[in-house]
């Protein structure tokens, strides 16, 4: 069986798990999937091509991903590197057997979103969506596995299908409509596609009460210069539609802190955003220079320092409301998806809270589970039979 280096996104790990489907019929070869969405992603993947050399003497080496797709000359010591063009053609009809509990399904591919900061578009340009007919075919190969949840996933998945005259309004209206459908689960979705009448077709569906918004910032200005093309009064506006139709539901986002121009009252817009909305979950990312898009022209004018200090207020922020969130379950039962954990149990709740289940459950397994106790590390839970 191949060896696989997997880095970056839940799309980058879909792909990598097709890639080794592909060649597992292959002794003596690794795998490195890369990534750069951010320079510590591209530097990590770098290193992981070494110790792939290093650790294997004598393996074939592959390289592939966002970072070979970037720099190739930067992965030249690997026997072969394969773009993300080529990627997708090996992969193509492959449906994986991932060794977890979710199953992640591509539904597209390819980015055109004008954001100044992001590398994504310049090396996923090309919008490749993926037929019903082939989705419909993997949720039953996920089905066939034991999967009781669906994650879909993709470089934008709000671009989903422009290529094939179609939406994704149009692809959750037809999965609605399928038998035995597992609980359906959004990797992230762009705020410009989220409107009235996409929440609707959310309620059609057994869907995961948990939205994953990229808003990068709360603040006016520095969202212009990121070329976003909302501002704050837009992002309130789907907080307040969202809470308006889901009770209970998570919301997590991606923000950057320290992006060039972001002074401390533009910080401070950020943490009011963060603070005055049904924020659960955030992931922080330090702002890192990427040579290919608009905002290099801008410099990195913002100290390290200050960037982890407002990284470390964020997380301080968002850990609170975390809290706070997960002792409002107390006492309520959520269906939950059984994760193996370091050889612990644990049940992935609906709204995307992990719960430590005292007995011992079968992966994948879809259970009820009573939140008995919440401290500040700790989600604890009982089955309820």
């Amino acid at each position: 069986m191949p060896i696989l280096y997997n880095l970056g996104c839940k799309l980058n790990q879909y792909e990598g798990i097709c890639l080794l489907e592909k060649f597992s019929n292959q002794k003596n070869i690794v795998i490195v999937n890369t990534c750069c969405v951010t320079r510590e992603a591209e530097i990590k993947s770098k290193k992981r091509l070494r110790a792939a050399i290093r650790k294997f003497p004598g393996y074939k080496i592959v390289a592939t991903g966002c970072a070979c797709q970037l720099k190739s000359e930067s992965f030249s010591q690997a026997d072969e590197i394969i773009d993300n063009i080529q990627r997708n053609e090996i992969i193509r009809g492959i449906f994986p057997n991932p060794q977890r509990a979710r199953y992640f399904l591509k539904i597209e591919d390819g980015c055109n979103e004008p954001c100044s900061f992001c590398v994504v578009p310049k090396l996923r340009k090309r919008i490749e969506s993926k037929p019903f007919s082939v989705i419909k075919e993997e949720i039953a190969w996920a089905r066939s596995l034991g999967f009781n949840e669906i994650v879909l996933v993709g470089a934008n998945i709000g671009l989903y299908g422009i290529d094939i005259s179609s939406s994704l309004i149009e692809l959750l209206r037809t999965l609605a409509n399928l038998p035995d459908l597992p609980r359906i689960r959004l990797s992230s979705i762009e705020p410009r596609f989220i409107n009235a009448e996409f929440i609707e077709c959310l309620k059609d569906l057994p869907f995961c009460r948990h939205f994953h918004i990229p808003i990068q910032s709360g603040d006016d200005r520095v969202l212009a210069i990121m070329r976003r093309g909302y501002n704050h009064r837009h992002l309130i506006e789907i907080f307040d539609l969202i809470a308006a139709n889901f009770k209970g539901f998570a919301l997590s986002g991606d923000v950057i802190v320290g992006f060039p121009n972001e002074d401390n009252d533009a910080f401070n817009n950020t943490l009011k955003l963060i603070k005055e909305n049904p924020f659960t979950h955030l992931h922080i990312f330090p702002y890192s220079l990427r040579q290919v898009t608009e905002a290099y022209t801008l410099g990195d004018p913002v100290s390290i320092l200050e960037k982890k200090k407002r990284l470390w207020l964020l997380k301080e922020l968002i850990k609170e409301k975390n809290f706070e969130f997960r002792r409002g379950m107390l006492g309520k039962v959520y269906g939950a998806i059984v994760e193996k954990k370091n050889g612990t149990t644990i049940g992935l709740t609906d709204n995307y809270v992990r719960v430590r289940i005292s007995e011992t459950r079968q992966e994948r397994e879809l259970v009820s589970l009573r939140i008995v106790k919440v401290e500040k590390e700790l989600t604890q839970g009982e089955v309820v039979r």
